[in-house]
């Protein structure tokens, strides 16, 4: 661009600290008040008017209202296998001041103020915690799978009769009533909940400091970014995103369940230190547990080898990873026992399937795909080809077809028609030339019958010279003459409706 701004698609990514809010979500009051003084600064007025408003900014606590429009991707994605060993799972948002709308601390954190640095640490109130097998075999007890339950449930007995917290810990711990509930939350409304032990929490959780580190702003290009098939592309080219990273490392040949919750409020419970093991409150009881929410819960699969797409290849061949080049690098059909000229085909690539023909019968035909490091023969092919059976080569070694330029032709053609603009356009060119050819045969056939009497000054000059002798109109035949010259209007119909016919063919 002219002004040196970079354009959105040379934009890799740009990292920001965070996005806050213009306001926390929860409950506020507004007082308001007026009185009237004089220039001297004395009131004039006796009585002071005032008044208060209550309002609140609702938002995500301890659900996602609609998670498919506000978690954009998890990784590593549901059900994944994968090395992630080295990976650390993280949440991405489309609402990039989501992770700061709330706060983990008891009160509310010192923010930035107004025109100072924003570069200030802000913990965020959401965590992505990593359990596994061995968690459940350390702690006997613990459940992997998150629980459905109520919100009455996170509180205690005294203050929710038919809450199965008990005697452990959860956000409400210590409530009277249930007051701490934001506007429009009653304690029927369902949510998922686990229950950590709190020492596997002391542990494993992240800190206060950690929090202002685990959440962070990208800001990226989405001009090339891939989209599903029917889905609009965005109107901003530039794409803002908040993600929560999780502090623990998934273990290898292990399925790792990945929770995002919440930690709002609960700063007496995260660990004291970086190495963990004590909590930041004392008096606590680390035999109980601590009810957490679940905002999202996913679990994903960690191999201990490479699952590079490259290495998997390779394994296939029989190759073992950083060892010498395969003999044969083509993907490839392994049939013990086969002998040429089957064995030669199957080691090219080729595999046999089943071939449904034209003419209703059945067969077995070669295929092979595209991506092959064995060259393939060329075989003469008369373009353009109109059908596929016209890409259809005959092998003489194993009297079989090799359908793989025809599967070609058919994909070709169904990439092209799924293109609506495409297909649009061969559709009026194709009606288009038709209609032309229409044209042109009715032109010939009413110059053939009706030429001798149509006018001289009705036809046009050539080149805009005079017309010679054997060019211009001749004067109609008389009599027998003309009648043997003239065809019926029968045959005209019959000529007319099979040249029409034979051009709409074409």
């Amino acid at each position: 661009m002219t002004d040196g701004t970079p354009s959105p698609a040379s934009e890799y990514v740009t990292f920001i600290q965070h996005q806050l809010p213009g306001l926390e979500a929860g409950s506020y009051e507004l007082d308001i008040s007026q009185h009237v003084d004089d220039s001297g600064g004395q009131a004039i007025s006796g009585d002071t008017l005032s008044r208060s408003y209550t309002f609140a900014v609702t938002g995500d606590r301890f659900r996602l209202s609609n998670p498919s429009a506000t978690v954009a991707s998890t990784f590593p994605s549901s059900n994944a296998t994968g090395e992630f060993t080295t990976v650390l799972p993280h949440v991405v948002f489309t609402t990039p001041s989501l992770p700061w709308t709330r706060v983990p601390t008891k009160g509310l954190p010192r923010l930035p103020a107004p025109g100072a640095d924003s570069d200030a640490d802000v913990p965020t109130w959401l965590a992505v915690l990593l359990l596994d097998g061995d968690d459940a075999a350390a702690f006997p007890g613990l459940v992997l799978e998150p629980a459905t339950a109520v919100l009455g449930d996170l509180f205690p007995p005294a203050v929710y009769a038919q809450s199965t917290l008990g005697e452990n810990y959860s956000y409400f711990t210590g409530a009277v009533d249930t007051s701490g509930l934001d506007t429009g939350e009653a304690v029927a409304d369902p949510v998922q909940v686990i229950d950590i032990p709190l020492q596997l929490f002391a542990d494993i959780g992240p800190t206060l400091t950690d929090l202002t580190l685990n959440a962070h702003v990208r800001r990226l290009s989405v001009q090339n970014k891939p989209m599903a098939l029917g889905d609009t592309p965005p109107a901003d080219p530039l794409g803002t995103f908040a993600i929560v990273v999780g502090n623990r490392l998934p273990q290898a040949d292990k399925q790792s369940h990945a929770y995002l919750v919440s930690l709002e409020s609960l700063q007496d419970f995260l660990p004291g230190t970086s190495e963990g093991g004590t909590p930041a409150g004392s008096g606590l009881v680390m035999s109980r547990t601590l009810r957490l929410a679940v905002l999202q819960h996913w679990t994903f699969n960690t191999t201990r080898e490479t699952a590079a797409f490259t290495d998997r290849l390779e394994l296939l061949n029989g190759r073992t990873i950083g060892g010498p080049d395969a003999a044969n690098a083509n993907v490839r059909l392994v049939v013990p026992g086969a002998r040429p000229p089957v064995s030669t085909a199957l080691n090219a690539g080729y595999v046999p399937l089943d071939h449904d023909l034209r003419t209703s019968e059945a067969t077995v035909s070669w295929y092979r795909g595209p991506l092959s490091t064995t060259d393939r023969p060329r075989h003469p092919l008369t373009l353009p080809v109109s059908s596929p059976d016209q890409a259809l080569v005959f092998d003489p070694t194993t009297g079989m077809l090799d359908a793989s330029l025809a599967a070609a032709w058919t994909i070709g053609r169904l990439i092209a028609l799924q293109d609506q603009s495409y297909a649009s356009t061969l559709y009026a060119w194709k009606k288009g030339l038709t209609q032309a050819v229409v044209d042109a045969v009715e032109r010939e056939i009413i110059e053939e019958a009706f030429g001798g009497v149509l006018a001289p000054a009705a036809r046009p000059a050539v080149a805009g010279r005079a017309l010679t002798a054997q060019e211009a109109p001749q004067p109609p035949p008389s009599g027998q003459a003309a009648a043997a010259a003239r065809p019926s209007a029968k045959s005209l119909l019959h000529d007319t409706m099979r040249l029409i016919s034979s051009a709409g063919a074409q």
